[in-house]
């Protein structure tokens, strides 16, 4: 009977601190760039389990180090920047620990399929 109660003990506690653990990592930011066209990137800020982050904010960063441009998402957690002519990436920076990267080589047009409209207009 002992490692029984020891097992669900044990089972009890593993639940208990993995339903704290989880949480954690409910506001990881998420960042989705697409080109509208060669020259115009638009950004889409966000967190992973859908909420959107509106005043966000979005750096672009070149690979000398240097900030290229940097803004706030707008309402509907989207930000357009002029394409930088040299390697970078963008940065959608929440805090310590909560970033989200998207290398300047990820960033293409959006795929055939994808149909969501702020892919799609220029605004």
């Amino acid at each position: 009977m002992k490692p029984l109660r020891y097992t669900l003990r044990c089972a009890l506690a593993g639940a208990l601190l993995g339903g704290i653990a989880v949480p954690a990592f409910a506001h990881e930011p998420v960042l989705k760039c697409v080109l509208l066209d060669a020259d115009t990137v638009r950004c889409r800020g966000g967190y992973a389990e859908g909420e959107a982050a509106p005043g966000g904010t979005i750096e672009v960063i070149a690979y000398s180090g240097q900030t290229v441009f940097s803004g706030k998402l707008d309402k509907g957690s989207i930000l357009t920047f002029q394409r930088p002519a040299t390697g970078y990436y963008v940065l959608f920076n929440e805090g310590p620990g909560s970033q989200a990267i998207v290398e300047h080589d990820e960033i293409g047009p959006p795929r055939a399929n994808d149909r969501a409209r702020w892919m799609r207009s220029r605004r």
